[in-house]
């Protein structure tokens, strides 16, 4: 951003013949996200060329100034209404708008003569802040919040995909529209550590009337404190410190229980019977039978690419890969799972993967979870489809898999995980072999 060639800045307004500064906002100066702007159109008012380009150059000085702090991390949202009018306010008193800092910095006798002229304008709270450069204090409400935290997360949130985003998004936005149902949409320098606690109240009613678990709430809590922590980093402020360790204890009736396994011969005998599963839509039963023999998330086998599945190597296996377009679950996710039995033949049928659930894991859910309850195939009322992953561990473990072992095909942590080399995926590869379930293929 240079200060030559201002007048290519300057544009005369064909309808009423006024001069105006008409420039490209860069795509990287923050704005305020509720008010997005492409351009900067600000009225030199005058007809006049030469006069126009005076007062040009003293608005390109300020807006030049302006996103050199931003740039500087010394501003982070800006509402261009307001700094027009506070260039205007400084232009008409005869001064140069600056921030307090390039103020303070310049002559002595700028200094005085702005002092004294804003003391004679302490009427006017604003002209005062236009002429000595006051940040009003930053006070987002509750319902700017989102807009604050995507636009200052988004190198945090790249590489999510769009249902990852959409997911991450309903979280916190609902986590937001509790949090102003009860507050109201107040200012978020405005919620003291009593309206935090009132909250905190309101959630544990919720929770004992509803039936809910702790985890509800502190997910809640957990949501909106990762935002402001977000907006904080950006305004320089301190909003989340309010928030800190404020949680819904865990008791017998409020943890989050785990889901419990089905047991092996149930899976053998109940979801591998003859045509058990033909009521699922053909991507949905493959994806059950990959799950019974890789032990893998539903979501990862939902978006394995073609690439992931690797059916005619000398070791057939899937890969849960490192990938740009989705987050994996954790750094340990990653990892190689050689395929044997049912769930080779699945992937053998389906080689590009499943399109039909790619990015949308809780249509797959839905649809095969309804129908294992149909046809009976539920344990328990608490067994899910997400069951059969506690199953497949419990078998490697009973195999006597190696602790390690057991973590690289279960992608859990244990220091960094080992998935490319050949002996181990060799080894794995006669693990999962010896403890197969017995399956025939169709022959229709």
């Amino acid at each position: 951003m240079s200060g030559s060639g201002i007048d290519r800045y300057v544009k005369r307004d064909p309808r009423t013949g006024v001069y105006q500064y008409y420039r490209r906002i860069p795509t990287v100066i923050p704005q305020d996200p509720e008010n997005v702007r492409t351009h900067i159109h600000h009225s030199l008012k005058t007809k006049d060329l030469q006069t126009a380009l005076a007062t040009a150059r003293r608005v390109h000085e300020s807006v030049e100034t302006l996103w050199r702090d931003f740039l500087e991390g010394k501003n982070s949202v800006q509402s261009w209404e307001l700094h027009e009018k506070r260039v205007a306010l400084a232009q008409a008193y005869g001064y140069l708008h600056k921030p307090l800092s390039s103020v303070l910095a310049g002559p002595i006798d700028e200094i005085v003569a702005r002092t004294l002229d804003a003391r004679d304008a302490a009427k006017n709270p604003t002209a005062v802040a236009a002429l000595l450069g006051i940040e009003p204090r930053q006070n987002p409400r509750i319902s700017e919040v989102w807009g604050l935290y995507a636009t200052h997360a988004r190198a945090a949130l790249a590489g999510m995909s769009p249902g990852q985003l959409s997911a991450h998004e309903t979280s916190r936005k609902r986590a937001l529209s509790y949090l102003r149902d009860q507050l109201g949409d107040v200012g978020l320098a405005d919620i003291s550590r009593t309206e935090v606690l009132k909250f905190r109240d309101w959630w544990m009613t919720k929770v004992e009337k509803e039936g809910l678990r702790a985890y509800t709430a502190n997910r809640s809590f957990t949501d909106i404190k990762g935002m402001l922590a977000v907006v904080d980093g950006a305004l320089r402020t301190s909003f989340h410190a309010v928030w800190e360790k404020v949680s819904l204890p865990e008791t017998n009736k409020t943890k989050l229980r785990k889901r419990p396994m089905f047991d092996p011969d149930w899976v053998q005998e109940r979801f591998l019977a003859a045509d058990a599963l033909n009521s699922l839509n053909l991507d949905a039963r493959l994806i059950v039978y990959v799950m019974i023999e890789t032990g893998m998330r539903l979501g990862e086998v939902c978006n394995l690419r073609a690439q992931d599945i690797r059916v005619t190597d000398a070791i057939p296996h899937v890969e849960v890969a490192e990938r740009d377009d989705r987050r994996q679950k954790t750094e340990y996710s990653i990892r190689r799972i050689p395929l044997v039995g049912v769930a080779l033949w699945a992937l053998r049928q389906a080689p590009q993967g499943f399109p039909r659930y790619a990015d949308n894991a809780d249509s797959a859910s839905a649809a095969i979870n309804k129908q294992i309850t149909a046809l009976k195939l539920r344990q328990s009322p608490r067994h899910t489809i997400y069951s059969l992953r506690h199953t497949f561990q419990f078998r490697i473990e009973n195999a006597g898999a190696s602790d390690r072992m057991q973590a690289d095909l279960m992608g859990h942590e244990f220091g960094r995980p080992l998935y490319g080399d050949g002996p181990e995926m060799k080894r794995r590869q006669a693990l999962l072999d010896g403890i197969k379930f017995t399956w025939s293929p169709p022959t229709t």
